[in-house]
């Protein structure tokens, strides 16, 4: 069943120097227990389609300028901001932040801050409320859950503090959880752990999953489908199997391509060439253009998505017919 379904969603950041367009005409869609990986070089726009979903854009400066939001066929860009407020943001969707020490804050104890969320989203108070604190934490592997209530985030290990956050997460039951690098930092053996965890959550509650990562492997262990993000537009999205065993866009072979392998006996790395447009002077063309090794005239105007094989779409003139 579609759970998300977003839309030529575009995010404009007014700015002195200009406007930004970190996400410029975004579609994507996310089924019940299904999850997208996200995934680009740093700067594509991956964590601001997430803060847009949430409507969470810098105060002032971030607003959406178009496009659609749908969440259980309800239209989220015409919501008041109390209406997200108190029904949407926390409650139906919820965002798992990158780094577990920025978003925790140090004078509060992890059980006031996993405990906020239920309060505020009337899903447990009084007496109940520390039960549940409690047992959410021991859903996500917090040893001696109940005692640990009372510390503070400096108190625990960095693998630790990301499942709190996860666990704050969580314990409002959203429909939809958007997880933001959440293994960045960690070890190889703690990445493993985050990623049973949020494998095990999906399993328990039925919840759709955004993964955004620049991690590939991270993506190929736990998403059901893959969206490439290039300069704030998706360039190629489809099956985890599809994508990665026949990318069809420069980019997705590109960054496939960067990817070290042991045994392949090469002296270099491989590297993408060029740098990505500035975003507040995109080309009106395919923005990888000036990177791609099949740059043709026809890329000056930028491609339609094209159906590539089943659910596997992307959007480059070598699989287009210009008009």
């Amino acid at each position: 069943m579609r759970l998300l379904q977003v839309r030529d969603l575009q995010t404009h950041l007014h700015l002195r120097r200009g406007v930004l367009r970190p996400v410029d005409g975004v579609s994507l869609d996310v089924d019940e227990g299904e999850t997208l990986g996200l995934v680009g070089e740093s700067g594509s726009g991956k964590t601001m389609t997430g803060l847009s979903l949430l409507r969470l854009l810098p105060k002032g400066a971030g607003r959406i300028a178009g496009g659609s939001i749908q969440l259980d066929g309800r239209e989220l860009t015409s919501l008041s901001e109390r209406e997200m407020a108190r029904s949407v943001r926390g409650r139906l969707i919820a965002m798992i932040a990158q780094d577990p020490m920025t978003s925790l804050n140090p004078v509060w104890s992890i059980g006031t801050q996993v405990m906020t969320p239920m309060r505020v989203h009337g899903i447990e108070s009084g007496a109940r409320l520390r039960a549940a604190a409690a047992e959410i934490l021991r859903r996500v592997r917090i040893p001696s859950a109940e005692k640990r209530l009372p510390d503070y985030p400096h108190q625990f290990s960095g693998g630790q503090r990301q499942r709190i956050v996860t666990a704050m997460a969580i314990g409002s039951s959203p429909r939809l959880l958007i997880a933001d690098e959440p293994t960045t930092a960690l070890d190889v053996t703690i990445q493993a752990q985050i990623i049973a965890l949020l494998r095990r959550i999906q399993t328990e509650t039925g919840a759709g999953i955004i993964l955004i990562t620049h991690d590939l492997g991270v993506a190929a262990s736990l998403c059901h489908r893959i969206a490439v993000m290039y300069a704030g537009r998706i360039v190629e999205q489809g099956p985890v199997r599809s994508v990665y065993r026949k990318p069809a866009h420069p980019y997705t072979q590109a960054l496939l391509a960067a990817i070290p392998r042991l045994g392949a006996g090469s002296d270099r790395l491989t590297a993408i060439p060029g740098q990505p447009p500035s975003l507040a002077e995109l080309p009106s063309g395919c923005r990888f253009a000036p990177s791609c090794p099949h740059r043709m005239a026809v890329c000056d105007t930028y491609p339609p998505e094209t159906e590539i094989g089943d659910d596997h779409r992307a959007a480059c003139w070598l699989h287009a017919r210009p008009n």
